[in-house]
């Protein structure tokens, strides 16, 4: 399947789901944010580095869907350093105040990751475990499928994996938050494993300040690449 028709795939259903439900008191319209972050470095060594992204999210009824998109551009010395488009797609059913089931969807394509894409499917249950004061811890876990191709040899690959979320964010202060998110897909030929840890404080209104780590692991590469790659950012984000 071609990609970005796969792309259309994972974007269409929540947003169908939302554009056909009742527009009674128990729906809320789409709102999202938008960050970008950029840095530039001369003398010894000359780097440019750009981060932006792009999430949408509703919530009707017992459903809440979530749309994200992500890219990062870097140059060192005129080369290409780095070059990562992400898009993922979450929805969620609630059962009860604290249970839902879910479905999630996460493409990858990252030049110096050893893959020209990831895809990555699953569907399951979660729960939020903490939900009182300034604490919310939630996750969640699944069975599902991913397919990858290979980067070096132009192989396709795909395996039954089982993936597993976490998130958790403390609150601060009224205008300041820190957030630690993980995720896990465990399959067969490879584990991919993600965490991202974020401060985030707002500046006034809407606009924000964010200042995240990120560390991406997979546990096969083909030779030459590394398992690890880690990114810090310090981002402007808006609230619409």
């Amino acid at each position: 399947m071609p990609r970005w028709t796969l792309l259309l795939c994972m974007v269409c259903p929540p947003i169908l789901h939302a554009a056909g439900t009742d527009t009674g008191a128990s729906t809320s319209a789409w709102k999202g944010e938008g960050e970008l972050g950029f840095s530039s470095t001369s003398g010894n060594s000359d780097s440019e580095n750009l981060n932006a992204s792009l999430g949408l999210s509703s919530e009707a009824d017992n459903w809440k869907h979530s749309v994200t998109l992500k890219s990062l551009k870097a140059k060192t010395d005129g080369e290409t350093s780095a070059d990562r488009l992400e898009f993922r797609e979450r929805s969620e059913y609630g059962l009860s105040e604290r249970s839902y089931l879910y479905g999630q969807l996460r493409y990858e394509d990252d030049e110096f990751s050893g893959y020209d894409y990831q895809v990555a499917a699953t569907v399951g249950a979660g729960s939020r475990l903490l939900a009182s004061g300034r604490h919310l811890l939630d996750t969640s876990a699944g069975l599902g499928v991913r397919q990858v191709k290979s980067s070096a040899d132009g192989k396709t690959d795909a395996e039954a994996i089982v993936g597993a979320d976490l998130g958790y964010e403390y609150t601060i202060s009224e205008s300041a938050a820190l957030s630690e998110r993980l995720l896990l897909e465990r399959g067969e030929q490879n584990t991919y494993a993600e965490s991202e840890t974020a401060l985030r404080t707002r500046i006034n209104g809407a606009l924000s300040a964010k200042v995240s780590y990120l560390v991406k692991h997979n546990s096969e590469v083909p030779p030459g690449i590394e398992n690890t790659d880690r990114l810090v950012t310090v981002s402007l984000v808006y609230g619409f």
